[in-house]
């Protein structure tokens, strides 16, 4: 037998409600309990209302679901075009909001080969996904639109101990297979330049690996040159330099062969500077 029941046959009107005016804060305008079934079950033939709706008009939470053992909200539904949960925020704030503590904040799954586990969608124009940290993809990633880089070049990982190697350095190949910074000019052993110099960063970095540096294959990076032998122009050929791990213009054509690094972007009329160089395949 029901401990309490309702009913209404007055539009508008509801068949239960529980109303506390105490001034005393924190008290329940209704509490539920059941040992076996369910604490409260609402139902609604409207398709325009809520079979349970919460409201809190003083701050607070619309809804606070607890469980022990079980899921603290489980939604489902039987129609094709509606979610099993929707979170709908007008306000400017979340849609959803969802925290764990040890596992997933978010888990989702399709048994649809042509539905994603989770999708988000943007009608806006902003982003349909945003996530600070890092991200895992084991599987094929497809991108049907464009990939935007926030970095300048194409770089690859090689493997280097010397702490002198450092970003915006021109390097060699040394006989121990390891990158060290050149040390003569027209070297025929160079590798490139450092990437990472004057604050840019490489967009790509093939073969990631410890004990390595990051050089440049083809893009803009920033370079350490010395002008004391030429000045450097924009569109100057660069190639290494006698004064450790900077680049220089090529005076020499017939030296260069083998030895070039890339071009010049930006000039350096004398002394010991940055130059913006532009790396490509050679």
């Amino acid at each position: 037998m029901s401990n309490l029941n309702g009913d209404s046959t007055v539009a508008g009107v509801t068949a239960v409600v529980g109303v506390n005016t105490s001034p005393a804060p924190g008290g329940n305008g209704g509490w539920f309990e059941s040992a076996e079934g369910e604490g409260v079950r609402g139902w609604s033939k409207n398709p325009n209302h809520g079979g349970v709706v919460g409201v809190n008009t003083g701050g607070g939470n619309g809804g606070y679901f607890e469980s022990a053992d079980g899921e603290g909200v489980r939604g489902w539904s039987k129609n094709p075009n509606h979610g099993g949960v929707v979170g709908v925020n007008t306000g400017g704030g979340n849609g959803g909001y969802f925290e764990s503590a040890d596992g997933e904040g978010v888990r989702g799954w399709s048994k649809n080969p042509n539905h994603g586990g989770v999708v988000g969608v943007n009608s806006a124009g902003g982003d349909a996904g945003f996530f600070e940290g890092h991200v895992n993809v084991t599987g094929n990633l497809t991108v049907r639109g464009d990939i935007f880089l926030t970095g300048a070049d194409y770089a690859e990982a090689m493997t280097t101990t010397d702490a002198a190697v450092e970003p915006g350095v021109v390097v060699v190949v040394g006989a121990d297979g390891e990158i060290h910074p050149c040390e003569r000019d027209y070297d025929t052993a160079v590798a490139g330049i450092v990437s990472g110099a004057g604050g840019v960063r490489p967009a790509i970095v093939l073969d990631r690996h410890d004990n390595s540096a990051h050089v440049a294959l083809m893009g803009k990076v920033w370079c350490a040159a010395d002008a004391e032998a030429a000045p450097i122009r924009p569109g100057d050929l660069l190639t290494t330099s006698a004064t450790t791990g900077h680049c220089r213009r090529v005076t020499e054509p017939e030296r260069a062969f083998g030895a070039v690094i890339g071009k010049a972007l930006t000039p350096l009329t004398s002394g010991r500077g940055l130059v913006r160089v532009f790396v490509s395949p050679r």
